[in-house]
């Protein structure tokens, strides 16, 4: 079968592009890889090209780019696309009717991963996707709970080039979950994460904001992953929220606040623990962040992330499970 596949461009998307395969026993003609702030661009500029389904996965939507995304999809249906969408983020109800309205099948559940989702309603008697999609939720949503989640994902993101997540792709496909290459990958990306450890305090600020810490960094390059720094950092400081900027987007992670707010407040959304929008800096203070001087970016990002704070305030987060729907 041909076919598109248009995923996140993290663990969750290359797992959801995986499970998803196996599921109709067949590779994708490409894979798209991308996020839920450029989803309506990358539609924009799809061509066809003869393949006439598209499925996209672990991709949430945001209200600011709605409209183009409805339009964007309705185009492809028009050219003869079939389109489905598997995904876990919080989402409004009427997202999925009007998507349902112009003819997407559309898969949401918020109480598992997106891997999981196409797992659940796909292929749940197959053993490999589900040990796949089992580790993948373990920590992309914070369940923690299996310890090969936290090995696939920093063998996922050991390498940022979407040829790497292809060819994971490709050996995930073929049943391979864990083998040799891996073991030294996750051997190597341990070694660097602990070096670089040492100099996250380089890139952070700690602000106090209605008599809580909050941590605000500017991203750098390298280990550790935003996740493992994130815990890493609020537990260090005993902060509440994590924010970080890399000058085009800004992320959110806490263990209590419901963090999603703020992303949306911002334009953006994702879950309610580990969340962002997209957020273009002055192009002078990336400049400066760019040679080293983090100051001016820092000052920037605090100043965002305290209005931000100051207009929503702290909610706690409710742990209720959601009815998938």
């Amino acid at each position: 079968m041909d076919y598109y596949a248009i995923v996140h461009n993290d663990f969750d998307g290359t797992a959801s592009a995986a499970v998803y395969a196996r599921a109709v026993g067949s590779l994708p003609t490409k894979v798209f890889f991308t996020e839920p702030t450029k989803i309506h661009n990358l539609l924009k500029s799809l061509e066809l090209r003869g393949i006439k389904k598209i499925m996209i996965a672990d991709i949430g939507i945001n209200q600011s780019t709605l409209n183009e995304i409805l339009t964007q999809l309705n185009r492809l249906q028009t050219e003869g696309a079939e389109i489905e969408w598997f995904d876990h983020h919080v989402w409004k109800d009427e997202w999925k009717t009007k998507l349902r309205e112009i003819g997407v099948t559309v898969y949401h559940d918020v109480t598992t991963c997106g891997a999981g989702v196409i797992n659940k309603n796909l292929n749940p008697d197959d053993e490999v996707s589900s040990k796949l999609a089992k580790a993948d939720c373990a920590v992309d949503i914070w369940l923690h709970d299996d310890p090969l989640g936290e090995k696939l994902r920093r063998i996922v993101e050991s390498n940022k080039d979407f040829k790497w997540k292809e060819y994971l792709i490709n050996k995930f496909y073929n049943g391979v979950i864990w083998d040799e290459e891996f073991e030294k990958i996750l051997e190597d990306q341990v070694d660097r994460e602990i070096n670089g450890y040492s100099k996250l305090h380089k890139h952070i600020r700690v602000l106090e904001i209605d008599g809580r810490k909050v941590v605000v960094a500017v991203r750098w390059k390298g280990p550790p992953d935003i996740s493992y720094a994130s815990q890493y950092l609020m537990n260090r400081y005993n902060s509440i929220v994590f924010a970080s900027v890399n000058g085009k987007s800004i992320s959110f992670r806490s263990n209590i606040i419901d963090i999603r707010r703020f992303a949306e407040k911002l334009g953006g959304g994702g879950h309610p623990l580990a969340a962002g929008a997209g957020l273009n800096a002055p192009f002078w203070r990336k400049l400066l962040n760019k040679i080293g001087y983090r100051k001016p970016m820092l000052d920037w990002a605090s100043s965002v992330v305290r209005n931000v704070i100051k207009e929503v305030g702290f909610v706690e987060y409710e742990k209720n499970i959601r009815k998938s729907s």
